[in-house]
């Protein structure tokens, strides 16, 4: 069958079809851009681990209760006998001669006074007077070194004024080389030897100096372990050596009577 051009009007149907494609696919492009800055779901979240937390050994033990050391421990203690023959002058403690002072203390033994007066020199082994506050009064104590080498012991003692009498409230004997600072208003001695270093801490009670337990009990509890003493205090040991006899450390507590 034979075919004959078309003379009737032209289509125009095929380039509407086109057209209508072309915008469908420029929004579905743009839908696709504004998908891609848009919140989208990035997957499950990671696990979180819970916090590290202290687990006891023994969750059910209680401690056992310390022994009372509140009013017992002040009643146990003893004050040392004042240096009678000495009178605290107008400018205190730091007008007195440290020489004299330890001289006529009678809590000082025999063979100390012995060693000042057959010492050649001025000083002989006493080191320099340091005095500060260690009752929390707003006075200075003394404090007061002596190295005796031939007794192989160092002498620290403590005075205090009260008016015009003078009296120690510590009087500690270690290994030559005993030596101290402060921590606040308490002292702490701390000495070497052959079975390592030996620290120990005193505490002003409203009477004497006397040792300080970091863990006894307070009105705030029981107190933190002291930062500068060590874990364990060995005994320090002086080696035997042919001396006068010498008493031992005298730190102003005594056992209670039975």
């Amino acid at each position: 069958m034979r075919r004959f051009p078309h003379t009737g009007p032209p289509r125009r149907g095929r380039p509407v079809v086109l057209a209508a494609l072309a915008v469908v696919t420029a929004l579905a492009g743009t839908a696709g851009c504004a998908a891609e800055t848009g919140a989208r779901d990035g997957g499950p979240a990671p696990s979180l681990s819970p916090p590290v937390s202290a687990a006891p050994l023994w969750p059910d033990y209680a401690p056992p209760e310390p022994p009372d050391s509140g009013e017992a421990e002040k009643q146990n203690f003893e004050r040392y006998p004042p240096v009678k023959d000495v009178t605290v002058p107008a400018g205190g403690l730091k007008k007195l001669s440290v020489r004299e002072l330890l001289t006529k203390d009678p809590n000082v033994p025999d063979f100390v006074r012995a060693a000042l007066r057959s010492c050649p020199g001025a000083d002989c082994g006493l080191r320099d007077p340091v005095y500060k506050d260690l009752t929390s009064d707003g006075l200075d104590e003394l404090v007061v070194a002596l190295d005796e080498p031939s007794s192989g012991l160092t002498l620290i003692q403590v005075y205090r004024a009260s008016g015009e009498t003078v009296r120690p409230v510590l009087i500690n004997f270690g290994p030559v080389g005993l030596t101290g600072e402060t921590f606040g208003t308490d002292l702490i001695l701390t000495s070497a030897g052959q079975t390592g270093r030996v620290t120990t801490r005193y505490r002003w009670n409203g009477e004497v100096m006397t040792v300080e337990n970091p863990w006894k009990e307070s009105d705030d509890g029981p107190r933190a372990a002291d930062p500068l003493a060590p874990e364990k205090t060995v005994p320090q040991e002086v080696p035997p050596r042919e001396v006068p006899p010498v008493p031992p450390p005298h730190t102003g507590t005594r056992e209670p009577t039975q």
